[in-house]
């Protein structure tokens, strides 16, 4: 990403400040939000590898 000058903040603020609600249809988001609820303690682990997996999925679209 920074050797395309794409910053961070540019999306990941949004995708944590809203955890995906605005990136992904709502049963998407409802069955996301069930792992949340379900993974107490691993929620910000389990957080983090959705966010890397949007990453790969749309890195093209970053680049």
């Amino acid at each position: 990403l920074q050797t395309h000058g794409v910053d961070y903040l540019q999306f990941s603020f949004r995708w944590m400040n809203n955890l995906l609600t605005r990136e992904i249809p709502l049963p998407c988001t409802i069955r996301l939000w069930d792992t949340y609820l379900a993974e107490s303690d691993g929620f910000a682990t389990f957080q983090l590898y959705v966010c890397a997996a949007f990453l790969l999925h749309w890195r093209e679209r970053l680049m």
